[in-house]
């Protein structure tokens, strides 16, 4: 497939999603910052909680409704939602007001928005994509995500202390620009069928409804595999930031450096920043090149290929102090993920039912929930077992999650069907 073949609601939601990665990643690594420096540690870990409990909530409730009045209502009003509370940030942080806890409380509206938008605008993908162009698509997706992220700190990084409120406003240009482009130039993807509102049924929006639904996606093996292949897959991901961050500050002096003819000094957490930039300059400059090499392999090898190179990769980074040896990890590394990424983010459309597509984007999203809670308890049990132990943990975690997508991907290709309409009480 050719990119000029792309479906123009994904152009367009291409490249609303660099936009708003952007703007995303220009405020919320800065949270923690923002809220330590004006209320306190105490009540800044209590407010980013509700925060990430918000956008849980949102997803969940969004991905329900989105299956049963279709995408684009849910992305406008969603939108609007993110877009209203930008504004109302920005007017908390102005000249003419300092409400730090006002903001908060706008803050957990906004990822509540951001929740309920998420599946929707996913679930839309899925619905104009086939397997193929799919990972052209999710390429580029992860592609831009990566170059959003490097940008949007870059931007945070300069503007979010001395220029919050222009920060704001400008964040707030941006989301009222998305929802105009959703209403005048998206179009919806998916029409529930008429069976699924019947006046007889629970109405979309209840709990009985809602649970019905999640609990079918429960009952789905092959998806449930792919759920818990990613946490674990993922978790890997996570692991840099949190324990081999620490284990690097620990384990790896200050030291004097030289690259290019310039001397600086480096330490484990100079390092770690290192290993990052590395990891996401790699992703932005050979997505495509990646993508080109493998082509021709089945999808099958290339994605189990790639999650073994990677985890691999990124389990030996739990006991590895060789700074020469740690960037070639990274390379490496990188390069695996490259494989497997774009196939495995592909492969939730085969698995996801057309009526519950938002559904189970919803119940996806949870993976990076997981993924964090289990790197969390990790550090901890890093206090009482020596490196290399980890690095096994990690690499116990990267194996099993490889053969969970085998056994998807074997299942795929051989015909057995992963695609059936879900039913729940409100469609039956």
């Amino acid at each position: 497939m050719k990119l000029r073949e792309i479906h123009p609601n994904i152009k367009l939601r291409l490249v609303m999603q660099f936009l708003g990665g952007l703007i995303t990643m220009a405020v919320i690594p800065f949270l923690a910052i923002y809220f330590a420096g004006k209320i306190g540690s105490t009540a800044t870990g209590i407010i980013l909680i509700l925060i990430v409990v918000s956008g849980v909530i949102g997803g969940f409730l969004g991905g329900h409704i989105s299956d049963r009045v279709g995408r684009r209502k849910i992305m406008i009003y969603a939108e609007a939602g993110i877009a209203a509370s930008y504004i109302l940030i920005a007017l908390c942080n102005s000249p003419w007001f300092d409400l730090p806890y006002v903001s908060a409380a706008f803050f957990v509206i906004n990822m509540f928005c951001g929740g309920m938008f998420q599946p929707a605008a996913q679930a839309m993908i899925i619905d104009v994509t086939d397997s193929e162009s799919r990972k052209l698509v999710f390429t580029i997706s992860y592609w831009l995500g990566n170059l959003a992220t490097a940008l949007g700190g870059i931007i945070g990084a300069f503007l979010f202390k001395s220029y919050l409120f222009e920060l704001f406003i400008g964040v707030s240009f941006i989301s009222l620009l998305s929802v105009l482009v959703t209403l005048y130039f998206i179009t919806e993807t998916y029409t529930p069928e008429p069976s699924t509102s019947r006046s007889t049924a629970p109405s979309a929006t209840s709990s009985r409804g809602m649970l019905h639904g999640y609990v079918a996606v429960l009952k789905d093996k092959l998806f449930m595999f792919y759920i818990v292949g990613a946490i674990f897959i993922f978790t890997l991901e996570q692991s840099l930031s949190n324990y081999v961050g620490i284990r690097l500050e620990r384990d790896i002096p200050e030291q004097s450096a030289s690259l290019l003819g310039f001397d600086f000094t480096l330490d484990g957490t100079k390092m770690l920043g290192f290993l990052k930039t590395e990891n996401t300059l790699l992703v932005v400059l050979l997505s495509t090149v990646v993508l080109f090499l493998f082509k021709k392999w089945k999808d099958r090898w290339t994605l189990v290929t790639g999650m073994m190179v990677f985890s691999v990769c990124f389990a030996a980074l739990a006991f590895t102090n060789s700074i020469i040896l740690l960037f070639i990890l990274i390379f490496v590394g990188t390069i695996g993920e490259l494989m497997y990424v774009p196939i495995k983010q592909a492969m939730i459309g085969d698995l996801a039912p057309a009526n519950a597509r938002s559904t189970y984007m919803a119940f996806y999203s949870l993976t990076f929930y997981g993924a964090m809670i289990i790197a969390s308890l990790l550090i901890i049990i890093g206090e009482w077992i020596s490196p290399v132990m980890m690095g096994g943990i990690l690499l116990f975690f990267g194996v099993t999650g490889s053969f969970l997508y085998y056994l998807i991907t074997k299942s795929l290709q051989s015909g057995t069907p992963a695609v059936t309409e879900v039913k729940t009480s409100v469609s039956s």
